[in-house]
C-alpha cells in the first residue's frame, strides 16, 4: 500500500511539473491577447511550433465563444477606459495566406474579430528558411480586402522586411516603420495604427520611433494579460503553439503559463 501511495505521489508530481494546473488563475477582468502565426497542417519541421492546425484553432475559438468571451481588435481593445469582462483579442503575426484560407472561415463562423500584422512587401516567409522547407505564401491584396470588408479583421504593421529592429540603425528602423504603415494604408485605404515588433525585439528608441510614426499601440511577445492602464506600446500576449494540446491552451488562457 505504501508503494502505491508513493507511486501515485510521483505521478501527481510529474503532472504538476508538466502542467501548472495549481497556478492561480488570472481574473477575467483582464483581457487575453492571443498570438498566432500560421493556421495550417503540420509539415514535420521546426516551424510546426508556429503552425496551429485548423481543427485545433476552431476548437479554441469555439470554446471561447461557448464560454462567453467577446473578441475585439487590438485598436478596439486599447480604446476602452475600463476593459469589458471576458475580453479577448486574437492576433496573427506575419500575415500568412492561410489566415485567409483556413482561419477566416472559422472567425466568421463564430463572429470573432482579429488583428493581422502584415509584412506588406513580402510574398513568402523566406526569413523562416532555416526552420522549414515549406515556405508559405503571404496574404495577397484580394484576400486582405475580402477580410477587411467583413468588418472582423484589422490590419497592422510588422515592418517591411521582418527584420530584428534592435540590430538596425535608427534610420532603417524609421523607414521600416513609416514605409510599412504607408504600404498597408495603400492596400486597405485605412490608416494603419497598430504594430507588432518582429521577433518581439524592441527598445526605448524603437518605441519612440513607433509613436513618432503615428502608431497608437504595439504588441510584444512577453506573456501576460492586458490590464486597465497598461502601456499601449508594451501589450503582452499569450503565445498559442502548434505542438501543444487543448489542455495547454486552457491552462495558458486561465493561468497564462502552462509549464514551469
Amino acid at each position: 500500500m505504501i508503494w502505491a501511495y508513493f507511486f501515485i505521489a510521483i505521478i501527481i508530481t510529474a503532472i504538476s511539473l508538466r502542467y501548472n494546473w495549481w497556478r492561480k488563475s488570472e481574473s477575467f477582468k483582464h483581457a487575453r491577447v492571443l498570438m498566432y502565426h500560421s493556421i495550417d497542417t503540420h509539415k514535420g519541421d521546426k516551424f510546426d511550433k508556429w503552425r496551429v492546425k485548423p481543427d485545433e484553432f476552431e476548437k479554441q475559438v469555439a470554446w471561447m465563444a461557448k464560454n462567453g468571451f467577446t473578441s475585439y481588435t487590438i485598436s478596439e481593445l486599447t480604446k476602452f477606459e475600463i476593459l469589458p469582462l471576458k475580453s479577448v483579442a486574437i492576433t496573427f503575426d506575419d500575415g500568412y495566406g492561410d489566415n485567409f484560407t483556413n482561419a477566416f472561415e472559422i472567425l466568421k463562423k463564430y463572429n470573432f474579430k482579429a488583428t493581422i500584422y502584415l509584412v506588406p512587401n513580402q510574398k513568402t516567409n523566406h526569413w523562416e528558411h532555416k526552420n522549414t522547407k515549406h515556405i508559405s505564401n503571404m496574404l495577397n491584396q484580394e484576400q486582405i480586402l475580402a477580410m477587411q470588408k467583413s468588418g472582423l479583421i484589422e490590419f497592422g504593421s510588422h515592418t517591411m522586411s521582418h527584420l530584428n529592429l534592435e540590430r538596425a540603425s535608427i534610420e532603417v528602423v524609421k523607414d521600416e516603420l513609416v514605409q510599412s504603415k504607408q504600404a498597408i494604408k495603400s492596400i486597405t485605404g485605412e490608416e494603419c495604427t497598430t504594430f507588432a515588433y518582429p521577433y518581439g525585439k524592441y527598445n526605448d528608441d524603437i518605441v519612440r520611433l513607433a509613436k513618432d510614426a503615428g502608431y497608437e499601440n504595439a504588441v510584444i511577445v512577453k506573456r501576460g494579460v492586458y490590464k486597465n492602464g497598461d502601456d499601449k506600446f508594451h501589450i503582452k500576449r499569450i503565445g498559442v503553439l502548434g505542438r501543444e494540446s487543448f489542455f495547454d491552451f486552457w491552462l495558458k488562457f486561465h493561468k497564462i503559463r502552462n509549464k514551469l
